[in-house]
C-alpha cells in the first residue's frame, strides 16, 4: 500500500535487519552504515597501531600481533554487539527491499 512504513526500521528503533543467509544483520538505516563504517576504520587504525608497534618495538617481534589480535576482537566485540541489539530479526533484507515487510 501506499505510503506504508517498512516494518520498525522508521521508527528508529532498528538499522539493520536479519541478511538473506539468515544470522548475518545487513544495515538499512544511515545509523546502520555508520556503524558498518566505524567498523572498517576500527579495522584499519588497529592494523595502523599494530603495524607502529612493530616498527617502535622491534626487539619484542610478537608484540604488534598481539596488538593486532586483540584491536581485532575488540573491533568486532563492538560491532557485533551493536549490530545485533539494533537488527530487526523479524525480517530479512530481501523482504525489506521488496516491500513484504511494510505493515
Amino acid at each position: 500500500a501506499a505510503g506504508a512504513k517498512r516494518m520498525n526500521i522508521n521508527d528508529g528503533r532498528f538499522w539493520f535487519v536479519r541478511s538473506n543467509g539468515g544470522n548475518g544483520s545487513y544495515p538499512v538505516t544511515l545509523e546502520g552504515w555508520a556503524v558498518v563504517l566505524a567498523f572498517v576504520l576500527g579495522v584499519m587504525a588497529t592494523a595502523v597501531t599494530a603495524y607502529a608497534v612493530q616498527v617502535v618495538v622491534p626487539e619484542i617481534p610478537w608484540l604488534g600481533f598481539a596488538v593486532f589480535g586483540v584491536g581485532m576482537a575488540a573491533d568486532a566485540t563492538a560491532f557485533i554487539l551493536i549490530a545485533r541489539s539494533k537488527t530487526d530479526w523479524s525480517i530479512t533484507a530481501s523482504d525489506y527491499f521488496s516491500g513484504k515487510g511494510t505493515r
